[in-house]
């Protein structure tokens, strides 16, 4: 019979707890830049664009403050994925694990 470590359940359940950390601290780091934005904008609040601006089509663009804000809802939606993705890699892994202890009993 052959053990079920390296690339079986062990190494499954250590690539679902990689990823829910991994996911967990992209989670936490997305959340705070955007309390952060959130705070400055409460500070400062960016000023809108006027109509009747002679300005290039350049500065017509999102700001980089808003820019930076949806690049960080953004990155929390992947990392909500992420660890979907990895809580169902831990529940793969525990069927997997159920079935082994099964078909040995």
């Amino acid at each position: 019979m052959t053990s079920i470590d390296g690339l079986g359940a062990g190494s499954a359940f250590a690539a679902a707890q990689y990823g829910l950390q991994s996911a967990s601290d992209g989670i936490s780091q997305a959340a705070s830049n955007i309390a952060q934005r959130t705070a400055e904008d409460a500070v400062a609040p960016a000023q809108p664009i006027e109509a009747n601006s002679t300005t290039n089509a350049t500065s017509l663009n999102s700001t980089p403050s808003s820019t930076r804000l949806t690049d960080d809802l953004i990155a929390l939606n992947v990392n909500e994925r992420n660890a979907q993705a990895s809580a169902k890699v831990l529940g793969v892994a525990d069927e997997m694990l159920g079935t082994i202890i099964d078909v040995m009993a």
